[in-house]
């Protein structure tokens, strides 16, 4: 099976997320997984590695339809992460991220507010009160950081990264490289 690794605050992750999207939609075997790359509880200052993928990948994003704008911060993402497991589990997994990926880079919002999970999650259909159940559960706050420290540790690092079969693989491949390794 095809593995996404990506973060929300990637914008390369994004665009392979929204590239892989296109072929899971057409019947290809991809999943997504979420990975909290910096893994720190506080919003940062926008990061230079996110400037240079502005610059690099803001034309392919628009391309895919997303309408990319300089975030103001670069907030931790676990509670969105954390989200994106309830939506996944109710087969909401490519609204919640095309949702979240708007909230971010179209629209600047900081995505580990709960209130705001809480109102995109009930946008994509989820329940407002499960959203904010789960955020306030340190049990599956922990399970989640201990599943991204696990993926850390077997190489995991910047995003985004393919993992095929155990096996990592470049994300820029073309799109009918793609295809193939999602049994196109």
């Amino acid at each position: 099976m095809l593995v996404l690794h990506y973060d929300i605050t990637s914008l390369a992750a994004t665009v392979a997320a929204l590239r892989l999207q296109r072929i899971a939609d057409a019947g290809g075997t991809v999943r997504f997984q979420g990975i909290d790359v910096l893994g720190v509880e506080a919003s940062l200052p926008v990061t230079l590695d996110q400037l240079e993928e502005l610059e690099r990948w803001t034309d392919r994003a628009e391309d895919l339809g997303l309408v990319v704008h300089r975030p103001s911060v670069r907030p931790p993402t676990l509670p969105a992460h954390l989200v994106g497991v309830l939506a996944r589990r109710s087969e909401l997994g490519a609204a919640w991220r095309d949702a979240v990926f708007r909230a971010y880079w179209t629209d600047g919002e900081a995505i580990d507010q709960p209130e705001l999970l809480r109102d995109l999650a009930a946008g994509i259909g989820l329940a407002g009160d499960e959203v904010l159940g789960a955020l306030a559960d340190p049990k599956a706050r922990m399970s989640l950081r201990q599943r991204m420290t696990a993926d850390r540790s077997r190489g995991i690092g910047g995003v985004p990264v393919l993992e095929l079969d155990g096996t990592f693989v470049p994300a820029e491949l073309s799109d009918e490289d793609l295809r193939q390794l999602a049994g196109l």
